[in-house]
């Protein structure tokens, strides 16, 4: 649609020094006299760029770069500086090093395809002469590594190995990533000679906000942020979308238009969804009776360039590398190598199920080698088990995630559902298949269909504290206002977590869920310092939220009205967890869940079907069960178009439940992205007899694993069928 500059004036003149909340894609916005911009990149991964050229620009058309700024040229972080525009000296094939802006979007991919981009192979690293070579080696590390041993034996952890009843040692590659077909990067900005407004899907106001100030150097106060829909959390889209809207600015600052750039398909997913596989070598040692008595884990993943999450990824792959189980000896190696990529993008909320796959499917192989059944071999070794050792168990375990019912969770999955009677028919057939020598893989009128059923656990943390992006307090505040309506003031929040707020604060104030309103436009010097991510942490905004609607109720009769009560959940709760050792609660709170898949061969295909998948979760007090079910219901479907490249599973049983609790509701969200992976990848090794230590599979994965097979058993005489 169009609009006109008077009108959009007028319509958005009350919200001087505000952020505003749209209900719109920022894509959808256009305006009379709108320029376009596009992103002109580094065509190489190593060197500098010399100079851009362009013999003969239209009337009309422009290009800038990092001399243009007119302010700074680097975005601040918590974590490091990252530039605007690149200043010559390149980090990854594709940086943006300038931008081309125009009347016509054709015509600025034609100048674009024109350019003359000059540029020398060498680096200014490579021009620099080093003192020597252990300091040059100091001065640019490739990798960043954490390390994690505990027990009494973990140094010498091979010898554990050498005396166990039962090892195993396998590799695993977790390379998901989950597709969400949302709307492209972008901005939308206008500088009218004194005020800056820009329309863009941020979440991370004040470092917007921060950012737009320096590099252009226009007071906050005349700066405008109109906050569009957006519902992405991925690490890259937390401190990309500053970048990409400080380069709209300033061409906006510099043109006196309207200038708008969105990211095309391809610019998304080569530049902000960059997902990079997941590396795990992974060793266990049981004992005769299923207790583990050592876990050894490397980790590696490219976390590309620059990348200003590199710590906090590891951190979590560490955390989670022995999923919800403890060990008497734990030794995991994680490392973050740097290279000349675009800086890896994942959710951190999803970093977890990662470790998680490597994990359960370990626990899994361990099962099948001692023949202990893969829910007692899980409830023997399970943290919950152990967290009554007193001081010594700190020594033993590298983390304490806190999910209480964690074995009356597997309990209720077991007792409401055939999974102990499925998985010792399927294991016997597969045993029998292997046992009769002929190994056979297409199901004949006198064989059982080939099945499996795979198992797994895991937890999602909710605010994690070792994070260096929410090192700012967690402030929530509310207003009773004169009218008797009670304002909550927060970033945007779903609308299931709106309804659910709204009646927890109906039911305290016993005021009607009519008069709860939520307000999340913020004045200039008031705006949230966290990215909006950790404002969807609904284990601590409840938290919040609830203490003040009671100091509000408790608040002295003939109080003034207004009446406004500012909780806040301090940094002082964060001391409890070690970054340094991997010691004590890392998470704010933790839920818990518990799931299997049960899958069944195609013959004709030579695919899988998914006959059953069933899980429980425990997520604290349900507030509600309805938006709770859908939530975990969305997220199945989400995991279940991710987990076979170029295609979608389906499932038509799915059984979702939860466990009973008073305690504090917690995050459930992501647990299924936690749990399902692994389970769906122990369902199908069981079916057809072979381990397949990767996911996502391809369409035609099982069907060469088998034609392999069977190519392997004609060979040595046997018959396949």
């Amino acid at each position: 649609m169009s609009t006109d500059k008077q009108t959009v004036a007028k319509k958005y003149s009350s919200l001087k020094n505000r952020i505003s909340v749209k209900n719109d894609f920022f894509s959808d916005i256009a305006f009379k006299n709108m320029l376009y911009a596009i992103t002109v990149r580094s065509p190489i991964d190593r060197g500098i760029i010399t100079s851009i050229f362009q013999e003969t620009i239209p009337d009309g058309y422009y290009l800038f770069t990092a001399r243009d700024v007119p302010g700074s040229n680097m975005l601040a972080t918590p974590q490091g500086k990252i530039s605007i525009f690149s200043e010559g000296n390149v980090s990854y094939k594709g940086e943006p090093i300038g931008i081309l802006v125009g009347p016509d979007e054709r015509t600025l991919i034609q100048i674009q395809q024109t350019l003359q981009i000059n540029y020398d192979t060498n680096t200014i690293e490579d021009y620099l002469e080093p003192l020597n070579d252990e300091k040059a080696e100091l001065s640019s590390p490739s990798s960043t590594q954490k390390k994690l041993k505990k027990g009494n034996n973990a140094d010498h952890i091979e010898d554990v190995f050498s005396a166990a009843e039962y090892v195993t040692e396998h590799e695993w590659t977790y390379n998901l990533n989950t597709p969400y077909y949302r709307e492209p990067q972008g901005a939308v900005a206008h500088f009218d000679g004194e005020q800056l407004t820009v329309y863009t899907p941020t979440q991370w106001i004040s470092n917007l906000r921060n950012a737009l100030c320096k590099t252009t150097l226009i007071d906050t106060d005349n700066i405008i942020i109109n906050k569009t829909k957006s519902y992405d959390h991925t690490t890259n889209s937390i401190w990309y979308n500053s970048i990409i809207s400080c380069q709209v600015a300033v061409a906006a600052y510099l043109t006196k238009s309207y200038v708008k750039l969105v990211y095309s398909r391809q610019e998304q997913e080569m530049f902000i969804d960059c997902m990079m596989p997941v590396h795990f070598n992974y060793k266990t040692a049981a004992d005769k009776d299923g207790h583990l008595l050592a876990i050894k884990a490397d980790i590696e993943l490219d976390t590309g360039s620059n990348n200003l999450f590199a710590n906090e990824i590891i951190d979590r792959l560490v955390i989670a590398a022995c999923g919800c189980y403890s060990a008497s000896n734990i030794d995991i190696t994680a490392n973050a190598k740097h290279s000349r990529k675009p800086p890896l993008s994942i959710d951190l909320q999803l970093l977890d199920s990662a470790a998680f796959f490597a994990t359960e499917n370990q626990i899994n192989a361990i099962s099948a080698v001692s023949g202990i059944d893969p829910i007692e071999i899980r409830k023997k070794n399970m943290i919950e088990n152990h967290g009554d050792e007193s001081s010594e168990s700190e020594e033993l375990y590298p983390a304490f995630f806190f999910a209480p019912k964690s074995l009356e969770t597997i309990d209720a999955l077991t007792n409401s559902s055939s999974f102990n009677r499925k998985y010792a028919s399927y294991k016997l057939n597969s045993l029998a298949r292997i046992r009769n020598g002929a190994k056979e893989f297409i199901a004949s009128p006198n064989s059982a269909p080939l099945r499996g059923i795979g198992l797994a656990c895991g937890f999602e943390g909710s605010f994690y504290y070792g994070s260096e992006l929410y090192g700012s307090e967690q402030t929530l505040d509310v207003t009773l206002e004169e009218n008797g309506t009670l304002t909550i003031h927060c970033s945007p929040i779903s609308k299931p977590i709106q309804e659910i707020w709204t009646h927890l604060a109906s039911d305290i104030l016993g005021i009607p869920v009519s008069s709860v309103k939520i307000n999340s436009n913020f004045e200039t010097d008031n705006e949230p310092l966290l990215p909006e991510s950790a404002h969807a942490n609904i284990s601590i905004l409840i938290g919040l939220l609830k203490k003040c609607c009671e100091s509000i109720k408790r608040r002295k009769p003939g109080s003034e009205i207004p009446y406004t009560v500012k909780k806040k959940l301090s940094l002082q709760e964060k001391k409890d967890w070690n970054t340094e050792n991997y010691t004590g609660e890392p998470f704010h709170r933790s839920s818990f869940a518990v799931a299997f898949v049960e899958v069944e061969f195609d013959p004709c295909t030579f695919r899988e079907i998914i006959r059953e998948i069933n899980i429980v979760i425990n997520g604290g007090k349900i507030l509600n069960s309805v938006a709770a079910e859908n939530s975990v219901r969305l997220g199945i479907e989400k995991v279940l178009r991710s987990l076979v490249e170029d295609d979608m599973l389906e499932c038509d049983n799915i059984n979702i439940s939860f466990v009973a609790s008073d305690e504090e509701p917690t995050e459930i969200g992501k647990l299924v992205y936690q749990v399902l992976p692994a389970a769906y990848i122990g369902a199908i090794s069981q079916a057809i007899g072979k381990e397949i230590n990767r996911i996502p599979i391809k369409t035609d994965t099982l069907y060469k694993i088998i034609k392999t097979e069977s190519e392997e058993n004609n060979h040595a005489g046997f018959t396949t069928y």
